[in-house]
């Protein structure tokens, strides 16, 4: 299990950094500082571990609550990368979990596009969920454990 990265973003009251820390599946976990320079060159770091064979990357998503939002591409300048996981059996498997998803129309502009786009270019199987913020979780270990689950169906996701 440790060939899994998870990523979320550092903060105070980030949805991301508070399931990562309370994670207790076997993985690796990353939190990434909000600069987009630096969070970049922290992630390439880290995967240039050549045992990572997949990252799941968490951020947060202020208009959604008890949802999670599966991102199926990232983009930079007119050009879009797409996650070579299948992002309907993601959503299959959250469903499953007990909790809503969705697969989304947008990462975003900012910094999870940013990071997001970038672990896309090196190649790594990879795909980014959106969580509710802090104030949308209605239950902070419910959300723990879906992602904990996940992380454990992860192997069990095709390619598209």
């Amino acid at each position: 299990m440790n060939r899994i990265l998870l990523t979320g973003f550092e903060g105070k009251n980030n949805s991301s950094d508070m399931i990562i820390e309370k994670v207790s599946t076997p993985c690796r976990k990353l939190i990434l500082p909000d600069d987009k320079e630096k969070s970049a060159e922290l992630l390439h770091k880290t995967l240039g571990d050549k045992g990572i064979t997949c990252v799941v990357m968490l951020g947060q998503k202020p208009c959604i609550k008890r949802k999670i939002a599966v991102e199926p591409e990232a983009g930079r300048n007119g050009d879009v990368l797409h996650t070579s996981m299948d992002c309907t059996v993601c959503v299959e498997k959250i469903r499953a979990l007990g909790y809503d998803a969705y697969i989304s129309r947008g990462c975003g502009n900012s910094y999870c596009n940013n990071i997001y786009y970038e672990c896309l270019g090196t190649g790594v199987n990879c795909i980014f969920l959106h969580v509710p913020t802090m104030d949308n979780i209605p239950d902070k270990k419910e959300i723990v454990k879906v992602i904990e689950k996940f992380l454990d169906e992860i192997s069990g996701i095709p390619a598209v």
